[in-house]
């Protein structure tokens, strides 16, 4: 492949203009015939599918590391007890509504389904919380259950709210992997905890979302818990109702 004459230096006034005329440079003496002959060669399709499932791996790494970012600071924040939390009355539905818009994609993109079950009288209940705390948490929950039940048999989400009491709210998140052993439930929520055996060896995670989880739920007067099905785990953020 010929290489291309050296260009000369950039003045600093025109930078912008210099990247223009090399990106348009490298596309047609790089970009364009390589595309070309993989026509002529058949491999298009080939190489489209490849190229697109390197844009996705790409796009859920960038996802969760911005996910993992604001975990940081939201933590480092509350460390400092410089968090203002906004809570403001608002409906189970909305939040639902919210979530869903929010955590579809995130799903979706590592094969896994979404399901929401909150009834009518449960949506129509209201609590009151920061919204974009609210998101954090159940973000984060989402985000555990997929790392946590990757090997399972089924690839699922639940996500839903229901009426605990006259008084309480919550709102829960389910996975269908193998669960959490219960000599370590109680302290799967302490910061930078990791729960013990192979499950965490073969899985990334820093022991600090569900950390994070607990302390901004409390921050808002809430609770946070987890329960074993079969199969699977539920972790759950309680708030009170206001009605």
């Amino acid at each position: 492949m010929a290489e291309s004459a050296p260009t000369a230096p950039a003045s600093a006034d025109e930078p912008t203009a210099t990247a223009a005329a090399t990106a348009v440079s490298l596309f047609e003496t790089e970009v364009e015939p390589f595309q070309l002959s993989l026509l002529d060669s058949g491999h298009f399709a080939l190489f489209r599918r490849v190229w697109q499932d390197g844009h996705r791996l790409i796009q859920g790494e960038s996802e969760r590391l911005s996910r993992l970012i604001d975990n940081v600071l939201q933590l480092a924040r509350m460390t400092r007890n410089d968090v203002r939390l906004r809570p403001q009355p608002v409906s189970a539905g909305e939040l639902m509504e919210v979530i869903r818009s929010k955590v579809t994609s995130q799903v979706e993109r590592v094969g896994f389904t979404l399901g929401i079950d909150c009834g009518a009288d449960a949506a129509a209940a209201v609590v009151s919380v920061d919204a974009d705390a609210f998101s954090q948490i159940l973000i984060n929950l989402v985000d555990n259950a997929i790392k946590f039940s990757d090997g399972a048999e089924r690839k699922a989400v639940d996500i839903g709210c229901r009426i605990a009491d006259r008084s309480t709210l919550v709102f829960w998140v389910r996975d269908y992997g193998p669960g959490v052993p219960p000599d370590q439930a109680r302290k799967i929520f302490r910061l930078f905890y990791r729960v013990d055996g192979g499950l965490t060896r073969q899985t990334a995670g820093t022991g600090i979302g569900l950390a994070l989880v607990r302390q901004l739920a409390e921050a808002m007067g809430g609770t946070v818990d987890i329960v074993n099905r079969e199969p699977g785990a539920e972790f759950s953020a309680c708030f009170p109702r206001l009605r």
